[in-house]
Protein backbone atom coordinates (compact mmCIF):
# COMPACT_ATOMS: atom_id res chain seq x y z
CA UNK A 1 0.00 0.00 0.00
CA UNK A 2 1.08 3.65 -1.21
CA UNK A 3 0.19 6.50 1.06
CA UNK A 4 0.02 10.30 -0.09
CA UNK A 5 -0.18 13.10 1.49
CA UNK A 6 -0.36 16.51 -0.43
CA UNK A 7 -2.17 19.59 -0.38
CA UNK A 8 -4.68 20.20 -3.17
CA UNK A 9 -5.88 23.45 -4.37
CA UNK A 10 -8.82 22.61 -6.67
CA UNK A 11 -9.88 25.63 -7.49
CA UNK A 12 -11.41 26.34 -4.02
CA UNK A 13 -12.95 29.65 -2.93
CA UNK A 14 -10.38 32.36 -1.46
CA UNK A 15 -9.22 31.19 2.55
CA UNK A 16 -10.45 27.23 1.76
CA UNK A 17 -7.64 24.76 1.19
CA UNK A 18 -7.84 21.30 0.71
CA UNK A 19 -5.50 18.24 2.34
CA UNK A 20 -5.47 14.95 0.78
CA UNK A 21 -4.68 11.75 1.81
CA UNK A 22 -4.53 8.55 -0.77
CA UNK A 23 -3.52 5.25 -0.58
CA UNK A 24 -3.26 2.61 -3.47
CA UNK A 25 -4.96 -0.95 -1.47
CA UNK A 26 -3.38 -4.35 -2.01
CA UNK A 27 -6.95 -4.35 -3.95
CA UNK A 28 -5.61 -2.14 -6.37
CA UNK A 29 -8.24 0.99 -5.51
CA UNK A 30 -7.96 4.18 -4.20
CA UNK A 31 -9.24 5.50 -0.81
CA UNK A 32 -8.25 8.31 1.29
CA UNK A 33 -9.60 11.44 2.69
CA UNK A 34 -9.54 15.01 2.31
CA UNK A 35 -9.62 17.36 4.92
CA UNK A 36 -11.15 21.28 4.43
CA UNK A 37 -9.94 23.90 6.15
CA UNK A 38 -11.68 27.34 6.06
CA UNK A 39 -8.73 29.65 7.28
CA UNK A 40 -6.81 28.24 9.47
CA UNK A 41 -10.36 25.99 11.24
CA UNK A 42 -11.26 22.22 10.40
CA UNK A 43 -14.45 22.40 8.70
CA UNK A 44 -14.79 18.99 7.59
CA UNK A 45 -13.39 15.51 6.51
CA UNK A 46 -14.46 13.70 3.35
CA UNK A 47 -13.69 10.17 2.95
CA UNK A 48 -13.77 8.20 -0.91
CA UNK A 49 -13.27 4.39 -1.12
CA UNK A 50 -12.88 2.05 -4.31
CA UNK A 51 -11.84 4.22 -6.77
CA UNK A 52 -10.01 2.70 -9.56
CA UNK A 53 -7.46 5.45 -10.35
CA UNK A 54 -5.63 8.50 -8.66
CA UNK A 55 -7.36 11.04 -10.93
CA UNK A 56 -11.09 9.43 -10.45
CA UNK A 57 -10.16 9.86 -6.47
CA UNK A 58 -8.91 13.58 -6.42
CA UNK A 59 -12.23 14.06 -9.08
CA UNK A 60 -14.07 12.71 -6.31
CA UNK A 61 -12.64 14.59 -3.61
CA UNK A 62 -12.89 17.83 -5.37
CA UNK A 63 -16.73 17.34 -6.82
CA UNK A 64 -17.55 16.48 -2.87
CA UNK A 65 -15.56 19.72 -1.46
CA UNK A 66 -16.99 22.18 -3.64
CA UNK A 67 -20.32 20.64 -2.84
CA UNK A 68 -19.93 21.06 0.97
CA UNK A 69 -18.28 24.23 0.36
CA UNK A 70 -21.69 25.43 -1.66
CA UNK A 71 -23.81 24.15 1.17
CA UNK A 72 -21.48 25.22 4.05
CA UNK A 73 -21.58 28.90 2.47
CA UNK A 74 -24.89 28.85 1.90
CA UNK A 75 -26.40 27.84 5.57
CA UNK A 76 -23.64 30.73 7.01
CA UNK A 77 -25.52 33.08 4.29
CA UNK A 78 -29.04 31.96 5.93
CA UNK A 79 -27.65 32.10 9.50
CA UNK A 80 -26.33 36.00 8.30
CA UNK A 81 -30.08 36.87 7.13
CA UNK A 82 -31.66 35.41 10.19
CA UNK A 83 -29.44 37.37 12.50
CA UNK A 84 -30.13 41.13 10.94
CA UNK A 85 -34.08 39.58 10.65
CA UNK A 86 -34.08 39.50 14.15
CA UNK A 87 -31.86 41.28 16.25
CA UNK A 88 -30.67 40.62 19.43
Amino acid sequence: MTMTDVSMDFDLPEGWSCSVELELTVDGVYAGRAELRLESTWRCVLVVTQQPSREAALECMKYRAVRFIEEWSTRAGQGAERRLEHPA
